[in-house]
């Protein structure tokens, strides 16, 4: 099942293992052990042994951490109250060493496990489901429901949240599941019997044709959204001095549930970590080495953007402008390039930029984005027609100057990275309608000058223009196609596509 990627997995990473002093993974080597006959584990540990074998390192140098750990050390110590108060860090996911959720207790660089969710084999018997999704976790189970909608298990999950908002749950199949969910102050469990319908796969996808899309997806994020808030208020309630949550695994990129977590549990100083799903446990895995080392790893958290990815040198964007000098023009306005994009983002352009490091994680912050006017009632509708192709349900996230947070926003706090929602003010609805979904939420990026001085000046210039600090930012990429990487990707994304300016560290395009 494996074996391509981990092919280009070996490519990929030779030239960049002659740097690496050590190598951290997520699995526990215990774990690795115990599945015996279970090919995909065989897979990753055989190509990983002879990939580092190739270059030098002998697998005594390889050292296996905890999934749930690994994501609860990223995002506790990129938090910005890593080493400054006692933290609850959450994880939920799909599945990992065994299990779907853990909690820890952090204590400036000491931890303790206060809880988990295990995983449980449903049978079967009688049913239609795949073997590599017959675990309990809440993670699947959403999985379940976003495949009986027609749509792709681990990327379109989104979809099934942002559907969700279209209509109210079936009381019926929310009370099943329900009632087929144990939750506890130690965790979350499923009764693997009672929860075996929501397993087979033609089962639900005739609910789904009987409920409606839109009902069937409410119900799934219903569950999901009143059993998390039930386990962390039980939680809280066992740590009554602790009000500090961090949030991570691939469950934590649904916003709306954090946004519950917010709104209706004791924990407003509420972190999750950007890089949520699994690319973020290499992260956690380092931090934990680092720490065992006795590094100072402080310096973390002065990186609380993550830009941390591959910045285009001068040299490969003229080179790529030669290439496509037939189809484009290019003039080189250097450090006027914010306010020229934010006049033509008021104007009601549709503008894509690459500046600075490339984004680490799921969202484009600025570096790697295409910017529209949320203040054109059509832009989002153009923009999901004729450049993103998405279903015309999906909403678009805003960047906002945090300076304009309180006044369009009830509750919130300063949120950066695009990982919850909160509620606009309904006085605002009617100003900024390509920036706010159906159920009255926006996603945003909260961007002060620190964070990234150049897209603040963009904004400020928006501001100057239509009265509100505020953009709609959505990755730098079309349907199909992974994020922009090279100079080559941005222009030609650029040209396929109905993207009216690129401006490229200082280059402004347009077509001829």
């Amino acid at each position: 099942k494996y074996e391509a990627y981990f092919k280009s997995y070996a490519k990929d990473t030779e030239k960049a293992l002659a740097d690496i002093d050590k190598l951290e993974h997520d699995f526990k080597e215990s774990f690795l052990k115990e599945q015996e006959g279970d090919p995909d584990q065989e897979i990753l540990d055989a190509y990983m042994r002879q990939v580092f074998a190739q270059n030098g390192i002998k697998p005594k140098a390889i050292e296996f951490y905890d999934h749930h750990l690994s994501h609860a050390a990223g995002a506790y110590y990129f938090s910005p109250y890593a080493h400054q108060k006692r933290c609850l860090s959450l994880t939920l996911d799909g599945w990992g060493d065994g299990f779907f959720g853990k909690a820890y207790l952090f204590e400036n660089d000491s931890y303790e496990l206060v809880g988990h969710s295990p995983i449980r084999q449903v049978s079967h018997d009688g049913i239609d489901i795949d073997k590599s999704h017959d675990l309990t976790s809440i993670g699947i189970l959403y999985g379940n429901f976003t495949e009986a909608l027609g749509l792709r298990r681990y990327s379109d999950e989104g979809k099934v949240e942002a559907l969700a908002a279209f209509d109210k749950k079936n009381e019926a199949m929310y009370e099943a599941l329900m009632s087929a969910t144990i939750i506890t102050a130690d965790g979350m469990d499923y009764d693997p019997v009672a929860i075996k319908p929501y397993y087979d796969k033609t089962f639900l996808k005739q609910k789904a044709q009987e409920l409606g899309d839109e009902v069937f997806a409410a119900t799934i994020q219903s569950h999901l959204e009143d059993a998390v808030v039930n386990y962390v208020e039980l939680l809280g309630e066992k740590y009554p001095d602790i009000d500090t949550l961090c949030l991570s695994g691939g469950v934590a990129a649904n916003i709306i549930m954090n946004l519950n977590i917010f709104e209706r549990t004791k924990f407003k100083n509420l972190y999750i970590f950007p890089p949520m799903g699994d690319e973020g446990v290499a992260v956690g895995a380092a931090l934990l080495k680092a720490v065992e080392m006795g590094e100072d790893i402080q310096w973390v958290k002065e990186h609380y953007m993550p830009y941390f990815g591959n910045q285009l040198e001068k040299n490969e964007i003229e080179e790529a402008i030669e290439h496509f000098s037939d189809r484009i023009d290019a003039e080189y306005i250097g450090d006027a390039w914010p306010e020229n994009a934010g006049e033509s983002i008021a104007d009601n352009k549709i503008v894509a930029v690459v500046q600075g490091r490339m984004e680490f994680g799921p969202r484009a912050l600025g570096d790697r984005s295409i910017l529209a006017n949320p203040v054109d009632p059509e832009i989002r509708t153009k923009i999901n027609l004729t450049v993103k192709r998405r279903p015309k349900y999906q909403p678009f996230c805003p960047s906002i100057l945090e300076e304009e947070r309180e006044r369009l926003f009830e509750k919130s706090f300063p949120h950066k990275h695009m990982a919850i929602g909160f509620r606009i003010k309904e006085e605002f609805h009617d100003d900024i309608p390509s920036a706010i979904h159906v159920d009255g939420t926006a996603r945003p990026q909260f961007v002060e000058p620190q964070d990234n001085p150049n897209y603040y000046r963009l904004l400020k210039k928006v501001k100057a223009r239509t009265g509100f600090g505020v953009i709609i930012n959505t990755s730098f990429n079309l349907h199909g196609r992974t994020i922009v990487h090279t100079a080559k990707d941005a222009l030609l994304d650029f040209i396929d596509c109905n993207i009216e300016e690129l401006y490229i560290e200082g280059y402004r395009i347009t077509r001829k």
